[in-house]
């Protein structure tokens, strides 16, 4: 290290000085993997969104009458993302 030119440190100084990178180094990779790792699941989550947020408005095309989409319409929405 270049605080130390020149010195040969001891066993305690050497984990000292190396424990915080080697600390560091560890929290990135598993904070990365942890990132990666949630990917699928938001693809998915997203992509079921999509689905009732579709099968709403069509189906509430269907009921001019209503203001917003009725229960109904979206239990069916979410029966038909589910595949059910």
């Amino acid at each position: 290290m270049s605080d130390h030119s020149g010195q040969s440190l001891s066993a305690r100084e050497m984990v000292r000085a190396h424990a915080y990178p080697v600390l560091a180094l560890v929290s990135s990779l598993s904070l990365v993997s942890i990132a990666l790792l949630q990917i699928p699941s938001a693809v998915k989550d997203h992509r079921y969104n999509r689905c009732i947020d579709h099968q709403v408005q069509l189906r509430s095309t269907v009921l001019k009458g209503q203001d917003g989409p009725g229960r109904l319409v979206y239990l069916k929405a979410v029966e038909h993302c589910e595949g059910r």
